[in-house]
């Protein structure tokens, strides 16, 4: 065997690059601030009408940033080899937005690790139609213990 690799090709370079873009991603906390996000309450909003509370927290943001980034761009090159139910970009976005920035990251760097060519249904996945692993954020073991 000269050159052949068992594994699909991009198999450690994506979950890698994605990694590692989240980690830089935590260390550089510059968040442009828009225009609109001081100018106070919606004066045509609905007397009593709830809204979502917006996010903050810089790292939060840029995580989020970074993720959306990477399915923007890196993503769309290669689409759909995520085994998993949701993906392993949409799973992040998901933990960091739910848990925090620090178990979010935590939990996609388990996520990452966990998605590889062996992984089987069982008791931990269940086995979607198309051959997919249903994997949800809330059904990690690190969302149990680390809960914000």
């Amino acid at each position: 065997m000269t050159g052949a690799s068992h594994y699909p090709r991009g198999f450690v370079f994506r979950p890698l690059l994605f990694f590692f873009t989240l980690l830089a991603c935590l260390f550089s906390l510059s968040v442009v601030a828009h225009d609109g996000d001081m100018r106070g309450p919606n004066p045509l909003a609905q007397p009593g009408s709830v809204t979502a509370p917006v996010e903050t927290s810089p790292v939060k943001l840029a995580m989020q940033g970074t993720i959306r980034a990477y399915q923007a761009a890196v993503s769309r090159i290669n689409p759909d080899r995520c085994g998993f139910r949701p993906s392993c970009s949409a799973f992040g976005a998901m933990a960091i937005e739910e848990y925090g920035a620090a178990t979010g990251i935590l939990m996609t760097a388990d996520r990452l690790m966990r998605c590889n060519i062996w992984k089987k249904p069982g008791p931990d996945y269940l086995l979607l139609p198309g051959g997919k692993l249903l994997d949800p954020p809330w059904q990690n073991l690190l969302a149990e213990h680390l809960k914000p």
